[in-house]
């Protein structure tokens, strides 16, 4: 005799079995089945095969997407949080609000010779890596999940693999709300070593001159033997510049000149081999002028370390860079050694990441307000359904219900990828391959396409592609008669401008500037919001200019040094 445990067990058996098999037709129909599909298929009940379909797609398993009056279903592909992690040349472990350890990727466990069963679900003091974070770190910790992001700079010793870190604290939002941090360390040990080799020279070149300084005086034998030295240095120094550019300067205070190297030289866009210090002022931005003067004077009055950071404008080509300058002065003979080097790519990456993180901060907040917004109707309808036995008003309320389901669905899924804007550094892509790669998967139906784009490249963030595809989207759903779309580009005195237009029935001007605000429009609105947030992480622009009834014309602002031509 059965028990009613018995018979539970086989009901359940039986609904995961309907699951499984649902799952694996799904698996094997890549291009996804409709409700009547699997009914036939698995000889099942439409009501049933269509309970366990929208199942999948609320908890994530499945996608759906119209076709006609039908709704077809396919599974969703997602790559595991570990993967995207292990993805990462950089040393990463996350942490939750408690400073339980969550993730930590192969690159981290590698170097610190652990696995993920010694480190997950454990508070971070009372694992192996207890005796690697200071005072400092956990302080950095606490401060991370209160919202600041903390910059330090830290050494390990694995055995006899010493390493320097760039460690950075980063504020996160798991999915479900709760606070975590999340620690990034990049491997500086190359550039550390480097730059103390820099150091050492320019220890090493300065002790030599003022040696060879006091020598000349007596011997001219001794003279010989300097300039032969001299030359030897200068030859590693011009090798050193080729392949590290970077370059190395002298300042003479008597004369008020600068002595510049070939890499110096090339960085600063000057001619010549020798300035004035007012040349140099004049290519430095305004805003940084008074730090550069107060290093220099701190230096020389005061003995104080000179490590700065400042932006100029090349007068070669018009360029923005940013220069990361060490000196040390020789008071005796009035003369500060110096080294610059070019880190411009650091900066726009660093910069990017904190903007992503802010965006996803206030997103997370935003979103989720408006899924509970839409569940509470949700909410209020089922209760309706319960009172009401009508088939008429059933099938009504049923609808509603739907039409509510799928908007958090959109709203999901839009959450997702926003939240994947800025997560990797920037990259440099190439308009018309990333272009074509979007048209390839996407059916214009009748319209024809033109790609003026050249080999332009742009410097922006990895969704790119959805910018792409959101604008051929924007005309497809709402141009009405669209019958060409061009793509094409112009320079102006602050970069070019990359132009999108259609043909179609274009945007009433009293809408330009709301098509860009989140929720307006006839379908996610979404659609341009998510445009506008990826174009700004690597500070793109964009902006409506079309004429009303004759098409819509959009134009994407790159500033100078975020656009190239490889060839």
């Amino acid at each position: 005799m059965s028990t009613n445990n018995e018979v539970t067990g086989c009901f359940w058996m039986e609904k995961e079995t309907e699951q499984d098999r649902i799952r694996d037709l799904l698996k094997n129909s890549p291009k996804g089945l409709t409700i009547e599909e699997v009914s036939k298929k698995l000889s099942l009940n439409r009501a049933t095969a269509a309970k366990y379909l929208n199942a999948f797609v609320v908890s994530g398993q499945a996608d759906m997407r119209s076709l006609g009056p039908a709704k077809l279903f396919y599974l969703t592909q997602r790559l595991p949080l570990t993967n995207l992690l292990s993805l990462a040349s950089d040393l990463i472990l996350i942490l939750d609000n408690d400073l339980f350890i969550q993730e930590a990727n192969d690159p981290f466990l590698a170097f610190f010779r652990l696995s993920k069963e010694q480190l997950k679900g454990m508070k971070i003091e009372h694992t192996p890596l207890g005796s690697y974070f200071s005072e400092e770190y956990l302080a950095s910790l606490g401060k991370a999940l209160e919202g600041n992001e903390i910059t330090l700079e830290a050494d390990f010793n694995i055995g006899n693999d010493q390493r320097y870190f760039k460690t950075k604290f980063i504020p996160l939002v798991f999915e479900g709300g709760g606070r975590a941090v999340g620690i990034i360390f990049e491997d500086i040990t190359e550039m550390k070593k480097y730059q103390q080799e820099l150091e050492e020279q320019v220890r090493l070149r300065t002790a030599a001159l003022v040696v060879t300084n006091d020598a000349l005086q007596s011997e001219i034998e001794e003279r010989t033997k300097a300039d032969e030295a001299l030359m030897s240095n200068q030859a590693r120094l011009r090798r050193a510049e080729g392949v590290a550019h970077f370059g190395n300067w002298e300042f003479h205070l008597d004369s008020n000149k600068v002595i510049a190297s070939e890499g110096a030289k090339a960085l600063y866009g000057l001619s010549g081999r020798e300035w004035s210090i007012d040349e140099i002022r004049k290519i430095t931005l305004p805003e940084y002028q008074v730090l550069l003067d107060e290093a220099l004077k701190g230096m020389i009055e005061q003995n104080r370390d000179y490590n700065v950071e400042f932006k100029i404008r090349r007068p070669n080509d018009g360029s923005v860079i940013t220069i990361q300058s060490i000196a040390e002065y020789d008071p005796a003979r009035k003369i500060v050694f110096g080294v610059i080097h070019d880190v411009s790519e650091r900066m726009k990456a660093d910069e990017a990441i904190r903007k992503a993180t802010k965006q996803i901060l206030l997103l997370n907040s935003v979103t989720r307000h408006d899924i509970l917004n839409q569940l509470n109707s949700l909410s209020g309808y089922l209760n309706l359904t319960k009172k009401l036995s009508g088939d008429e008003k059933m099938a009504d309320l049923a609808m509603k219900e739907m039409e509510i389901a799928e908007t958090i669905r959109r709203q999901i899924t839009f959450t997702r990828d926003y939240q994947n804007i800025g997560i990797q550094p920037p990259q440099w892509n190439n308009v018309t391959i990333t272009a074509k790669k979007i048209l390839e998967t996407t059916d214009l139906g009748s319209i024809s396409v033109a790609l003026n784009t050249s080999d332009l490249e742009i410097y922006t963030d990895l969704l790119i592609e959805k910018v792409y595809f959101n604008l051929f989207d924007n005309s497809l759903r709402h141009g009405e008669n669209v019958t060409h779309i061009r793509i094409g580009y112009h320079e102006d005195p602050r970069g070019i401008v990359l132009i999108y237009e259609d043909d179609g029935v274009g945007v009433p001007e009293q809408d330009k500037e709301q098509i860009f605000e989140r929720g307006f429009g006839k379908n996610t609105g979404y659609g341009l919001f998510l445009v506008r947030e990826i174009l700004s992480i690597t500070g793109l622009a964009i902006k409506e200019t079309g004429t009303f009834g004759k098409g819509a014309r959009f134009e994407i602002s790159v500033p100078a040094g975020s656009y190239r031509f490889p060839k």
